[in-house]
């Protein structure tokens, strides 16, 4: 009994002791969860380190050709064949219509016709200027010798009246048969009464032997009808010149010239898309077509049409005081009626050759852009090599943002709406890309070598504040520090001021981490 007893105790005792350790380590393990300290966060961290940094400007733009390969047609024009149809990308040499050009042969005789009259107009009309400028310096020297000739006869007069008042003492007496002889000689050279009565005086005043004739030619009278005749010619000389400056005026020949040049282009343009339909149209580069408009068996009639440079009918309207211009006009006119707006677009390539994407870039990104910088084009997961081929001179306001301008606040740029256009040419482009679609671009800019540079993950920013967390390893605590920045890439920027090779930096700090907090590093 005693033994039975005995063991009865000792179980007790055990289970006592179970019991006992239960609730300690139930109330050591309350204690530790109700006073234990929080865990450190942790994060990665990296050294700064002296590198090389090859800057990027990424953006995004617009898939475009430049370079557009119209085919025009005529209208009338019979289509023979069409190879093509919009979508289907073509070859260079590839042939993509045929046509009959016998239906249109008439319409090019037209605007050859138009084009011979409005020539022989300006020819004929330039020709008159130009022999009445001759004429005007053939006058001009005439009516410079005529009033030479003038000043000349009134000097002579002059003297001669003089003369005869000196000789009037010396007179020498004539017969009154001789002076009847002379009268009756004078009247049939068809002199005045008053005339020959100044001669015959002139004589009666003169001393010695006189030669009669002489005496006639150098008398006043004689010289006084030399000057009247004189004076007539040079108002009929002016006169003359004035009708020459008339007809110098390059109003009309400047008209004609303005017609004949535009009928000349009418002719030739047409002479061209002539000849370009009598030959088919070919593909010059590969390409896709984007427009057709043209369809096999039937004639062409253009969707838009263009019209000549010059109103023929207006100008011949105005001309109604000239109703030989204005009849020459109408004539010209009537060459090509109807067919000056029978033209337009038949079929429509874009060349491969000359895609290009184009963006736009603020003030501080564009002094990185230069032309010639190699770049790369993405899009649909593929990329495509490319080079910068134009960086505009001249901003506009833009209110759109692009990765760089969001790059540089975190820089201390400021940011600025205006923008300039710049392009990029994808070398090598394929079927993914796509005129209108949006493509990313990378173009690579400035790179510098040796300088100190920390991880874009590492740079935070906080009220236009850029800054990063420095770990203490020895406190295992972190530094928050300024810093300023430099030129950047898609995974490092350079470091201006603030920390120095070797310091650790944090990366990816969340926003709840503070300066002084403790963390543990991972890996």
């Amino acid at each position: 009994m005693f033994k039975k007893f005995k063991r009865l105790s000792r179980k007790r005792q055990i289970f006592t002791i179970v019991i006992t350790v239960v609730i300690v380590a139930l109330v050591a393990a309350l204690l530790y969860q109700s006073f234990k300290p929080d865990p450190r966060p942790e994060y990665q961290v990296q050294a700064a380190a002296v590198g090389d940094i090859q800057a990027t400007f990424d953006t995004k733009g617009t898939v475009e050709s430049t370079s557009t390969e119209k085919f025009t047609a005529a209208a009338g024009v019979k289509v023979s064949s069409v190879n093509v149809a919009v979508g289907d990308r073509v070859k260079a040499g590839d042939v993509l219509a045929t046509f009959d050009v016998s239906s249109i042969d008439g319409t090019l005789a037209n605007y050859k016709s138009a084009y011979d009259k409005a020539k022989a107009a300006y020819d004929k009309a330039s020709g008159s200027v130009s022999s009445a400028k001759s004429g005007i310096k053939t006058t001009e020297l005439q009516i410079s010798q005529t009033e030479s000739d003038i000043s000349a006869l009134k000097r002579e007069i002059a003297a001669a009246q003089s003369a005869n008042i000196k000789n009037a003492e010396n007179a020498k007496n004539y017969t009154e048969d001789q002076l009847e002889a002379l009268r009756e000689q004078l009247k049939n050279g068809g002199l005045t009464e008053d005339q020959i009565q100044e001669i015959i005086n002139s004589l009666k005043n003169s001393s010695g032997n006189v030669d009669i004739e002489k005496a006639v030619s150098d008398s006043v009278a004689a010289k006084q009808v030399k000057l009247a005749q004189a004076e007539a010619q040079l108002t009929s000389l002016k006169t003359q010149r004035a009708v020459y400056e008339a007809q110098t005026d390059e109003t009309v020949s400047d008209l004609y010239k303005s017609v004949m040049e535009q009928k000349q282009k009418d002719y030739e343009s047409y002479k061209e898309i002539y000849d370009s339909l009598k030959n088919g149209w070919v593909a010059s580069a590969d390409g896709i077509i984007t427009t057709v408009n043209v369809e096999a068996g039937k004639e062409f009639t253009p969707a838009q049409t263009g019209s000549s440079g010059v109103d023929l009918s207006s100008i011949v309207s105005s001309m109604t005081s000239n109703s030989e211009v204005a009849s020459t006009l109408t004539d010209i006119l009537s060459s090509t009626a109807g067919s000056a707006s029978s033209v337009g677009d038949g079929i429509v390539l874009e060349n491969y050759g000359e895609f290009i994407a184009s963006f736009t870039v603020g003030k501080y990104d564009l002094l990185g852009l230069k032309v010639g910088q190699s770049a790369v084009v993405s899009t649909l997961g593929s990329d495509y090599d490319a080079v910068v081929s134009y960086v505009g001179a001249t901003a506009s306001e833009n209110g759109g943002l692009n990765i760089s301008s969001i790059a540089s606040s975190l820089t201390g740029s400021s940011s600025n709406s205006a923008s300039a256009a710049a392009k990029v040419k994808i070398l090598n482009p394929d079927e993914k890309i796509v005129i209108g679609f949006d493509v990313d671009i990378k173009v690579n800019t400035e790179k510098i070598t040796n300088v100190l540079k920390i991880p874009v993950d590492a740079v935070a920013t906080d009220d236009a504040v850029t800054y990063v967390y420095v770990y203490n390893p020895d406190k295992k605590t972190v530094e928050k520090r300024t810093v300023e920045l430099g030129v950047f890439s898609d995974d490092d920027y350079e470091v201006k001021s603030g920390i120095s090779e070797g310091e650790m930096v944090v990366m990816n700090p969340k926003a709840a981490l503070t300066d002084g907090t403790k963390i543990s590093v991972k890996g």
